[in-house]
């Protein structure tokens, strides 16, 4: 994906949803883009390669 950081921004943001109103707390932004990024550079190093999709006509 060009945006590397929008793609780490939009990973932070579901972890940060999957994490409301969990027992254990509420995980901070900035510490969930670094979780995303660690994931992307996993995924990375694996070959995936994560790419956007035009979504025009796909519903």
């Amino acid at each position: 994906m060009a945006d590397q950081h929008g793609l780490y921004a939009l990973i932070a943001k579901a972890i940060c949803e999957a994490r409301k109103g969990d027992p254990m707390g509420e995980m901070a932004p900035e510490e969930a883009k670094h979780i995303a990024k660690c994931v992307v550079e996993a995924l990375a190093d694996a070959g995936f390669q994560i790419t956007a999709v035009d979504k025009k006509g796909r519903e």
